[in-house]
């Protein structure tokens, strides 16, 4: 039984998050003309990856049911390099 409840406690922490933990000082380090490789060994995998015309949006995700946490940010990636890089404020975190 003991084992039973802690296999539901684990399951219910783990549920309370979703995506790809990182962090904005981590997004803050991601420049223009770094590769997919770079940028995936400094970020983890993207959350998400949206096709577009002008090239791609790789989205990092993160939300902590249990905080209520949350981040998001993007790069738009054109034949394997960073084109684009949002501007992070330090006052975020």
């Amino acid at each position: 039984m003991r084992k039973f409840v802690a296999v539901v406690a684990l399951a219910a922490v783990l549920g309370g998050c979703a995506g790809t933990n990182f962090t904005y000082d981590q997004a803050r380090q991601v420049k223009v003309g770094m590769t997919e490789d770079q940028v995936v060994e400094l970020m983890g995998p993207p959350y998400s990856v949206v096709s577009r015309a002008d090239g791609q949006m790789w989205i990092w995700s993160y939300a902590n049911g249990m905080s209520g946490a949350s981040r998001v940010v993007s790069f738009r990636m054109v034949d394997g390099k960073v084109v684009e890089v949002p501007i992070i404020p330090t006052s975020f975190e």
